[in-house]
């Protein structure tokens, strides 16, 4: 979707402080080599939730300093859409609800979504649409991936997941970038990969844990091949990229940086660039490396890193991308404008972005 008037007005992150080391999870046991060969991951951020590092309060962190970058009023904001993926830490609440709370936003509709990695881009057309032409919006993504539940280390393969969070926010006064375009695509005939033979039964939480995604992925393999995701994969990211880029009317070799999920080597070459036709020199895939998989983060803490980063001129457009399981795809156009935020530091409260 075209957008003619949509700006990033403000922006923040959370990456806990802490980290935990690759090689000191194979010298334990915890990761396997061959896995550590195949993602060249180095390490991990990891949030204590003993120090106030829940996947809501790292939201909430990262929403203040979106709201702070901003110079917004929490008065202005017309509904937030919060992006998670694993769990907020609650049963039955909302906890775009909290946000709301802890934000001091007074009346606005706080919207939980559940379009897993690609969450944040998702919640950047929902506000976009919400909003149309007036009014303020925000987008927030946060996970922590923490057992019993899950194991960033083991629950998965070709990747290593990081605890952390982002928030934008979304209007049309102006601000360090324009919104060009946004896109979307979905593939459910892939939704099984993520769900496998797991039974949806209440109590979930009865089943074995920590959560074992590879063993989901045999399950999808019974009815679908793994060739078929490959080519589907490519078939849609290809298309929701291209859609992207011709409704901001950008060329591919126009853009300066892409922002991608943080997979390992092999997945990000195999799931991402290849159907891109780019390489690691183009992203921020190394940074990636030592943070892990935020979620549907990714994008958000990509973005706050590179601006922080001094590597961007005015006049850069940058494609930020997310992959959610289910399947489904997004990607948007973003220019640099080079305008002045209203805080220098992301976060200081806490950890900020590393």
């Amino acid at each position: 979707m075209k957008w003619d008037s949509l700006y990033i007005e403000g922006l923040g992150s959370y990456l806990p402080e802490e980290r935990e080391f690759a090689a000191e999870m194979v010298a334990t046991g915890r990761y396997s080599q061959v896995e550590h060969q195949k993602t060249g991951q180095v390490s991990a951020t990891v949030a204590r939730p003993e120090r106030g590092e829940t996947a809501p309060e790292m939201a909430a962190d990262a929403g203040r300093a979106a709201l702070a970058d901003a110079g917004t009023d929490p008065a202005d904001i017309d509904v937030l859409v919060h992006a998670v993926v694993l769990h907020d830490g609650l049963e039955a609440w909302n906890c775009g609800a909290y946000l709301q709370s802890e934000l001091d936003i007074e009346e606005c509709i706080p919207i939980e979504i559940r379009t897993a990695c690609a969450g944040a881009i998702v919640g950047m057309e929902l506000v976009g649409r919400w909003c149309a032409g007036s009014g303020k919006g925000m987008v927030t993504a946060s996970d922590a991936w923490q057992l019993p539940l899950f194991d960033r280390w083991a629950s998965d393969s070709g990747l290593v997941y990081g605890d952390g969070a982002g928030a934008l926010v979304l209007g049309h006064d102006g601000g360090p970038f324009r919104v060009l375009s946004t896109s979307l695509v979905s593939d459910p005939l892939l939704e099984r990969m993520h769900r496998g033979n797991d039974s949806m039964a209440m109590p979930y939480y009865g089943s074995s844990t920590p959560i074992d995604l590879c063993q989901r992925v045999d399950a999808f393999t019974e009815t679908r091949s793994i060739e078929e995701f490959w080519t589907r994969n490519t078939a849609a990211l290809s298309r929701c990229a291209e859609t992207a880029l011709a409704d901001a009317g950008t060329a591919h070799s126009d853009i300066a940086h892409w922002l991608l999920p943080h997979f390992g080597r092999v997945l990000l070459r195999k799931q991402c660039f290849a159907p891109l036709k780019i390489d690691a020199g183009q992203t921020l895939a190394e940074r990636g490396w030592e943070i892990g998989h935020t979620g549907a983060a990714d994008p958000v803490v990509g973005l706050d890193l590179l601006r922080h980063s001094g590597a961007l001129t005015p006049g850069d457009r940058l494609l930020l991308t997310g992959i959610g399981a289910g399947f489904t795809w997004g990607c948007a156009v973003v220019e640099y404008t080079g305008a002045h935020a209203h805080t220098t530091e992301t976060n200081e409260m806490k950890g900020g972005v590393r």
